[in-house]
Formats: structure tokens, C-alpha cells, sequence
């Protein structure tokens, strides 16, 4: 295995003993997966270090949630950078505002119904007044200002629904937002994005879910101010990003045009194909990966520049390409995934013993393989492991032959 440096995904889960889970995001092979008795900095150090002591490898980041143990873990312990999950800060601004702002919402559509409705008893009274062939005496009711007084009402209350309205919508794209516009490539262009456009555009998005959340109660308001907090680890995610880019591409020695195809092409263009893998929408998925083939073409196009170097050359560049592009790590997913997987088991059977729990990890890494047929393990080491099967069969013993039944005599 050569030796290389990689980003380790960490949560805890509970069965309900404490569960430390740690994977490498790039391949999904996990390193650690094991019981504890607590989830402290220095619990999460002993479990990491045992695993790495394993493996050539140097981990320089560590990407989860904002827990306190493992956010000490990566600065203290480890000394490395620490990414937030984008996941658990549009969560937080969800938990904070969704229901609120929905029970605003339904409020005030309640309001405006009651108000449409109290027009049309006025009007059916003024109707009878106006036809019937007896009125009573005295001087006739102000029907018209009744039902423009109505009227004013059911306009108000339909301006204060709209608005309700409008400040859902406006909380739920901006949650959006924050995830499209958190990326050091912008995806729709392929241009770098650095520190300070990332942080105008994560700013702009939580401006506008100030705005819209302006009436909400103080306790919402601290879900959106503690997501908010995130905003500057996220920025230096980005900065450490581009850092590690330019310590990649200096030890490369490269020339000033290699290292222009790098920064403006090869690392963008593998960077976009990477985001699109993750998108939902089926056609803003082929538009990013459009452009990520337009941007990766260049290598073909640019002055010639296939002609006057080698294919050798030109797969380093973008074996190197790739793997910068995979030094941003801005999810966690693939552990909340394993943990979902492990959950599931333990209510099945109840309890996960540490022996079935060392078994499925075996599996997960050297059994369970990709649609392009290769498992964690053989992405992980950049080599085909043992079949492990045929190493059961090796190392396994057969069981014993069961024991033969007396026959009782008759």
C-alpha cells in the first residue's frame, strides 16, 4: 500500500452502549468501529491511534458534527484541521424555524378563512334586504361599509398569510443555498470560490433567514444563531483546502502551465464530476457533470497541449487531479449511514456482541463491493486484497460431523 494522507468521518452511535465509528470517506473503508465506555477526546485518541498504527497512512482532517469530544479530538489530540458537517447546520436551522414558521402558516390561512367567510353573511343580508317586497321601517343598514370593512379584514389577513408564506419559502431556499453555495468550485461555472466569496454567500443566506425569522420566539432564534457560529470553521475549511492544494502542486515541482491546467481545469473539473455523483436532480446533475467534462477536455485542447506531452504525464496530473479534489470533506454522511446499518441490526437481534461487530466491519470492508466491483478494502489500499472467502476456507475450521443417533431397539 503506498503511503498517502487521508480525512477520517467520525460519530458515535449507541446500542445502547456507546459505538465509535470512524471511516475513510473517499474509499469507505472503516477503521474503527468498536465499543466504548465513553466518547471523551482522549477515548476517540486511544481508538485512532490503535487503528492508524495499523496502516501507512497520515490523517490531516477530520470531518463530523460539532461535538465537543470530537472537535478536541481533531485539534488537540490529532492536531488537525476540523470540517463541520454541512448536513447538521441546515438540521439546526431546520429544527429551529420549520415548525414555527408552518405553524405561522397554518395560523394564518385559519385567519383568512374566517375572514372570507365573514363577507358573504353581509352580502346575503343585504340581497334580502334590497328584494324584499315588505322592508322593515327606519333608515337602511350601511351595508356597503359592513362588507368594506369585511373586505379590509379578509385583505389583511391575506397580506399576513402571504407573508407567512413568503418567510417559509424563504428559510427553505436558503437552506438550500447554503448547501449549493458551499463548495471552494462554484458548480454551475467551475470557478474557485475562495474564503471570503464563501463567506459573503453563507452570510447573504443567513441574512435572509434573520429577515424572514425576525417574529419568531428567542429559542428558535438560538438554533439559527448556534448553526450560524458554524459559518467561520466552515470558511477555514475552505481556506485549509486550497492550502493543501498548493502544498500538493509545490512538492509536484510543476511548470507554471501544468500547474495553470491544475488549478483552472484538471482539480475543478474532477471536483464538479464529484459534486454531481451527490445531486438529486437528474438534470442538474448532467448540467454539472457538462461542465466537468467541458473543464477536463482542456487537457486535450489547450494549445496543443496532449501533443507535446505524455500520456504518462498526463495521467499523473489527473490521478493527482482527483485526489485533490477529494481533500474537501464537507459531510459526514457515510458514518450516519453506518450507523443507520448497525442500528438496524441491533434491533433485530437485540445486541451487537463485539465478535459480530468486528464480523461486519470484516464485511463491510473486504465483501460488500460497488457497482464498479471493487470493495473498500482494495479502494483503500489502491491494491485487490485476498478473496475473503477463499481465506474463510483456508483459516476456518470445518464443523464437526454431527453426532450419530443411537437407535433405541425396538
Amino acid at each position: 500500500m503506498p503511503r498517502k494522507i487521508i480525512t477520517l468521518c467520525e460519530d458515535e452511535t449507541f446500542h445502547p452502549e456507546i459505538c465509535l465509528v470512524a471511516i475513510e470517506p473517499v474509499s469507505n473503508f472503516i477503521l474503527v468501529e468498536r465499543y466504548a465506555t465513553n466518547r471523551e477526546a482522549k477515548t476517540w485518541d486511544e481508538a485512532v491511534s490503535e487503528a492508524l498504527d495499523k496502516f501507512p497512512v497520515e490523517v490531516i482532517q477530520i470531518a463530523s458534527d460539532e461535538g465537543r469530544s470530537l472537535i478536541s479530538h481533531a485539534l488537540t489530540c490529532l492536531k488537525v484541521h476540523h470540517s463541520p458537517d454541512c448536513f447538521h447546520v441546515i438540521h439546526e436551522i431546520g429544527k429551529g424555524t420549520c415548525g414555527a414558521l408552518m405553524s405561522k402558516v397554518k395560523k394564518a390561512e385559519k385567519e383568512y378563512e374566517k375572514a372570507v367567510k365573514q363577507i358573504q353573511p353581509i352580502e346575503q343580508e343585504k340581497k334580502r334586504f334590497d328584494t324584499a317586497d315588505n322592508r322593515p321601517r327606519g333608515r337602511r343598514p350601511q351595508f356597503e361599509k359592513r362588507i368594506e370593512r369585511a373586505q379590509t379584514q379578509a385583505q389583511q389577513a391575506k397580506e399576513c398569510l402571504d407573508q407567512a408564506r413568503l418567510n417559509h419559502e424563504t428559510v427553505r431556499s436558503a437552506k438550500a443555498e447554503i448547501g449549493n453555495v458551499y463548495h471552494p468550485y462554484n458548480i454551475e461555472t467551475g470557478r474557485r470560490q475562495d474564503s471570503e466569496i464563501v463567506r459573503n454567500l453563507l452570510g447573504d443566506c443567513f441574512d435572509r433567514i434573520h429577515t424572514a425569522t425576525a417574529d419568531l420566539s428567542d429559542r428558535c432564534k438560538k438554533r439559527v444563531n448556534k448553526a450560524q457560529r458554524v459559518v467561520n470553521s466552515m470558511v477555514a475549511t475552505i481556506t485549509f483546502f486550497f492550502q493543501m492544494i498548493d502544498v500538493y502542486l509545490d512538492n509536484m515541482q510543476l511548470s507554471d502551465r501544468d500547474s495553470h491546467l491544475m488549478r483552472n481545469y484538471l482539480i475543478p473539473g474532477y471536483y464538479l464530476k464529484q459534486a454531481a455523483r451527490k445531486q438529486r436532480d437528474v438534470d442538474r446533475k448532467a448540467e454539472i457533470l457538462q461542465k466537468a467534462h467541458a473543464l477536463l477536455s482542456m487537457v486535450n485542447v489547450l494549445d496543443g497541449y496532449s501533443d507535446v506531452v505524455s500520456d504518462c504525464k498526463i495521467e499523473e496530473l489527473e490521478k493527482t487531479a482527483r485526489r485533490c479534489a477529494q481533500l474537501f470533506q464537507r459531510s459526514s454522511s457515510c458514518v450516519e449511514g453506518r450507523n443507520a446499518q448497525l442500528a438496524l441490526r441491533h434491533q433485530g437481534i437485540h445486541r451487537l456482541s463485539d465478535r459480530h461487530l468486528k464480523a461486519s466491519t470484516v464485511m463491510h470492508n473486504y465483501y460488500i463491493k460497488r457497482r464498479d466491483g471493487t470493495t473498500a478494502a482494495e479502494r483503500f489500499f489502491e491494491a485487490k486484497p485476498n478473496d475473503l472467502f477463499e481465506y474463510l476456507l483456508d483459516n476456518v475450521d470445518y464443523p464437526a460431523r454431527p453426532r450419530t443417533r443411537l437407535k433405541l431397539a425396538a
